[in-house]
């Protein structure tokens, strides 16, 4: 049984995956193009999202500004991110207590949010032109064998219930597990001249060898019983806490790190459930703050941290991908979604210009991985390493080797090596932060992206 595509003046749009980018590239196309019919599925049956805390950019206040949706976004904030002072970095691996390592001072932002709360508000600015189809998880899509770049003929997607569908244009936004990613690297591999790349190495997501443990902790209890708690006030990175509905909550991700599982095929489920004394053993080293909110981890899930290595395109004939479906990353960057965010807003720019046909979407799809590809997947190799600097894990950088009573310690216990050590970190971190800082936001760059547009077939 075919699931029904509507007709169209220009050409269908089917996007699979439901999440942040999802959805957001659903908005971005009904906004400038609304004649465009848009499919939407979603393997679930709702949309819903995994994980708890989103943290906002300066690069997605612009894109929400765009939309129209920044007001509503504003009353699920924290805190005003025009007022934020930057996430606190501390060595909290210390039982006897740990210390600020460095601060990162951003022009604006972060301040987070609830990431149902958000979904929820992107959910209810889905266009009329968009038709959701829950419970649809896509398997693999199949295009016409006459394929080449000037072919115009439908491609057919596969789903888990045994239904079809058809679409001119296939955008995977379906996540670090994309069946969209799996199709197209599996038949990009025996695409002629490619024989001997082994693409089939991108169609699995690899393991970090990092596990975090995520839960929710009530702020009131923890006040209540820590009132000086640091994760009261502010982002740390000790284990990674913030506030969350608005203020009520705290969003915990505590992380632990074995570097000889990297890249090794992960045994179970990537996502399960953990118990509070899991959690509580794992980090009885870190310091009293650290040690106060693992303790009211009621709930804790545990999650086995996956990358997609670095992909050599995104883009095959008239399908993409955004997202984690092609540069999933670590959290610790806080920037995963808003580099889905940004993608989905150029790529629906691109999609609903005028200058854009069904036999120039090929092109379209081009400009998009050129102008966004290769700068998210810098931000999810910085990351990835950035994580390793955290956990004292990264080649070539300070191990976490303390130094002893008889080595020259400050007032706090620090001596020459560790001070060293952490300090040529923080450099080599706070550069990065600067290079995705000073990156520009989708809608500064999409005069950028118009140009190439237009240069092409103006």
């Amino acid at each position: 049984m075919a699931v029904p595509v509507l007709p169209s003046s220009k050409f269908g749009v089917a996007i699979c995956g439901a999440g942040i980018g999802g959805l957001i590239l659903a908005i971005t196309i009904g906004k400038y193009d609304p004649s465009i019919p848009i499919d939407l599925y979603e393997a679930h049956d709702s949309i819903e999202t995994a994980g708890v805390g989103i943290t906002v950019w300066k690069q997605t206040h612009d894109v929400m500004v765009d939309l129209g949706l920044f007001d509503e976004f504003k009353q699920i904030l924290t805190y005003d991110p025009e007022r934020s002072r930057g996430p606190g970095v501390r060595r909290g691996d210390i039982r006897e207590g740990g210390y600020l390592w460095y601060r990162r001072a951003h022009r604006y932002g972060p301040s987070p949010m609830h990431r149902q709360q958000m979904i929820a508000i992107l959910e209810r600015h889905l266009p009329a032109s968009c038709t959701v189809h829950p419970k649809k998880q896509l398997v693999s899509y199949v295009e016409s064998e006459q394929e080449d770049a000037h072919s115009t003929l439908p491609i057919r997607l596969e789903f888990a219930d045994g239904t079809t569908a058809t679409t001119d244009v296939l955008i995977g936004a379906d996540g670090i597990r994309s069946a969209v990613r799996k199709t197209m690297f599996e038949a990009a591999s025996i695409d002629e001249g490619n024989e001997e790349m082994n693409l089939k190495q991108y169609v699995d997501a690899t393991f970090t060898g990092m596990t975090v443990y995520r839960s929710l902790i009530s702020a009131e209890i923890l006040r209540k019983e820590h009132p000086d708690n640091i994760s009261l006030k502010e982002m740390t990175v000790s284990l990674i806490t913030y506030p969350v509905a608005q203020g009520t909550l705290i969003n915990v991700a505590a992380m632990v790190c074995d570097p000889s599982l990297t890249g090794t095929h992960y045994k179970g489920r990537w996502v399960s459930d953990a118990t509070r004394d899991e959690v509580v053993k794992s980090f009885d080293h870190f310091e009293p703050d650290a040690r106060a909110v693992v303790k009211l981890c009621e709930k804790p899930s545990k999650w086995a941290l996956h990358v997609v290595k670095p992909l050599p395109f995104c883009v095959r004939n008239r399908v993409a991908l955004i997202g984690d479906a092609c540069h999933a990353m670590t959290p610790h960057f806080g920037a995963g979604a808003v580099q889905a965010i940004d993608d989905a807003f150029i790529l629906g720019r691109l999609l609903a210009h005028p200058l854009t046909s069904l036999s120039r979407a090929r092109a379209a799809l081009s400009i998009y991985e050129e102008t966004r590809f290769p700068f998210a997947r810098s931000v999810a190799s910085f990351s990835l390493s950035t994580g390793r600097m955290h956990t004292f894990l990264e080649p070539g950088y300070y191990d976490g080797t303390r130094d002893g009573p008889g080595d020259d310690l400050d007032d706090r216990g620090i001596g020459a090596c560790e001070r060293e050590g952490m300090e040529k970190m923080k450099e080599e971190i706070l550069k990065r932060w600067d290079v995705v800082d000073d990156s520009p936001s989708a809608p500064q760059l999409w005069h950028e992206v118009e140009s190439k547009l237009q240069a092409l077939f103006d």
